[in-house]
C-alpha cells in the first residue's frame, strides 16, 4: 500500500506543498500540538526535496552554493544552512549531510530537482575547477521522508532501530535498514527524520503506528507547524518574504559564514553587515488571550509614531499568551522593551518585545538514559524524578527516625531482674 492510500484510508485532510501532496492534518491541529509536545507526532514530510552530490568535488560545489561551511561536517554530520541568490537574500533553508561519499540536501521548500539544477548553474563553465563530480541527481520523489517529532520520539525509534538511536547527536544520522535516519528538527522538541524509498515509508509508517500506541501516538499533518512555529520561529517564506528574505533583518546571520571561501550573495551580504540594516525581526508577546488580538500588517507605535509592522500574532494556549514577530525600525528592534502598542483597528494593544524561541520545550525535561514513557520503573521526566526522590528522603528518614525511636525505646528500657 502508497502512502498516499494510507493518508487517504484513515482520514486525513490532503493538500499540497512544494509540489507533493501530503496530508494537512489527521486530527484537529491542537490534539496534534499536544502530541508534538507531550508524546510522539509522526506526519509525513514527503514535500521534502532531497538532491545528492557526489565526487571528490562535492564539497566544494556545494560550499558556494550554500552560506554554512560545508568543509566543517563529516561523514553522519549534519548542518542547517541557507541558499542565498546573488542579492544575499534568502531562496531557501536547507540541511546538508554528509554521507559516506556523497551529500544529501534536503529542502524543505525546493524539490530535489530544483536542488539540482541550483548545483549545475555552478558547475556549469566552472566544470575545470570542480573537475571531480561524480553525479548530481534528485532522490526525490522516489524517495519520502517520515517525521517524529515530541519528547518520547526517541524512545520509539530506539524500540525499532536499537539503542543507537538514543546517542545519536542533534544534526547527525544513522542508516537504519534501507533508511536514513537524521536527527534535526526546528521546533525545540525531540525530532527525527526517516528518508527513504516512499514504498519502504509506507511499511514503517504502519510500524510506528504499532509500535507507537503506548506511546500515545498520534498521526498529523502540516498544520501544526502553524503553532509549533509561533512558539519556535524559524524561516517560512509564506511569513516572511512580503517583509524580508535579508538573513540578517530576520537574525538568521549565525546561519551565515562570512570568512569562509566565495559563496552566491557573500559579497553583497557582507557589505549589508558593514553599512547596516534598516529593520529588524523581534518576538512580541501579550500575556493571556488579547481582544481585539494584533493582525498581519497592523502599525506598531511609540509615543504615536509608526515604526513597525506586526508580521504574525496568535494565542498559545500552552504558553496562555499571544505570540508574534514584529518588522520594526532597527533603532527600536530589541527585546524586553514594553512601551510599546500595535493600532487595532481603533483599539491600542500594549506589546512586550522578547527574544525568540518562546516555548518552555518539553523535551528539555526529559534524559534518555534516565527516563521512559513506557517504562512504569523508571520516572517520565525531571519533574517526576525530583517527585520521586523528594518522596524516597521523605520515606528513608520516616524509617530511620522509627528506628532511632525503637533503638531510644530500648534503650531507656529497664533491665530485667
Amino acid at each position: 500500500m502508497k502512502l498516499s492510500d494510507i493518508h487517504q484510508q484513515n482520514g486525513a485532510i490532503m493538500g499540497e506543498r512544494n509540489g507533493v501532496a501530503v496530508p494537512l492534518r489527521y486530527f484537529d491541529a491542537a490534539a496534534e500540538h499536544q502530541a508534538l509536545r507531550k508524546n510522539i507526532l509522526l506526519v509525513d514530510y514527503s514535500h521534502f526535496g532531497i538532491a545528492s552530490v557526489s565526487g571528490d568535488s562535492a564539497w566544494s560545489l556545494l560550499n558556494q552554493v550554500v552560506s554554512g561551511d560545508v568543509s566543517s561536517i563529516r561523514d553522519e554530520q549534519a548542518m542547517y544552512s541557507l541558499i542565498l541568490d546573488r542579492d544575499g537574500m534568502i531562496v531557501s533553508d536547507l540541511y546538508i549531510a554528509c554521507d559516506d561519499e556523497r551529500f544529501l540536501l534536503i529542502s524543505e521548500w525546493m524539490t530535489g530537482e530544483a536542488l539540482c539544477q541550483l548545483l549545475r548553474d555552478q558547475l556549469a563553465g566552472n566544470e575545470e575547477e570542480f573537475d571531480e563530480i561524480e553525479a548530481i541527481e534528485s532522490l526525490t520523489p522516489d524517495w519520502g521522508t517520515l517525521h517524529l517529532e515530541g519528547p518520547y520520539a526517541w524512545e520509539l525509534l530506539a524500540e525499532l532501530y536499537g539503542m543507537d538511536v538514543i546517542g545519536l547527536p542533534f544534526q547527525e544520522h544513522m542508516h537504519v535498514d534501507e533508511l536514513i535516519l537524521l536527527r534535526s528538527g526546528k521546533h525545540g522538541e525531540f525530532s527525527y527524520k526517516l528518508m527513504g524509498p516512499r514504498d519502504e515509508l509506507a511499511n514503517v509508517w504502519q510500524q510506528l503506528l504499532e509500535a507507537g500506541e503506548k506511546f500515545d501516538l498520534r498521526t498529523g499533518g502540516l498544520d501544526y507547524q502553524r503553532l509549533a512555529r509561533l512558539e519556535n520561529p524559524c524561516w517560512e517564506p509564506g511569513l516572511f518574504n512580503d517583509y524580508s528574505r535579508c538573513p540578517i533583518e530576520l537574525q538568521m546571520q549565525w546561519t551565515v559564514r562570512y570568512d569562509k571561501d566565495q559563496f552566491t550573495g557573500q559579497e553583497v551580504i557582507g557589505g549589508r553587515v558593514e553599512q547596516g540594516v534598516a529593520q529588524r525581526a523581534v518576538g512580541m508577546t501579550i500575556a493571556g488571550r488579547s481582544e481585539p488580538m494584533p493582525q498581519r500588517g497592523d502599525k506598531v507605535l511609540l509615543d504615536g509614531k509608526c515604526i513597525g509592522e506586526v508580521m504574525v500574532c496568535d494565542y498559545s494556549a500552552d504558553l496562555d499568551a499571544c505570540l508574534g514577530r514584529l518588522m520594526l525600525h532597527n533603532a527600536w528592534a530589541w527585546a524586553d522593551i514594553d512601551s510599546y502598542q500595535v493600532q487595532c483597528g481603533d483599539a491600542l494593544v500594549t506589546v512586550n518585545t522578547a527574544a525568540v524561541p518562546f516555548a518552555r520545550n518539553y523535551s528539555f525535561l526529559i534524559n534518555p538514559s534516565e527516563h521512559s514513557y513506557v517504562d512504569s520503573t523508571r520516572p517520565r521526566d525531571l519533574l517526576q524524578q525530583f517527585e520521586w526522590q523528594r518522596i524516597k528522603e521523605e520515606q528513608e528518614a520516616a524509617e530511620k527516625a522509627a528506628q532511632e525511636q525503637a533503638e531510644q525505646a530500648s534503650a531507656d528500657k529497664p533491665p530485667q531482674a
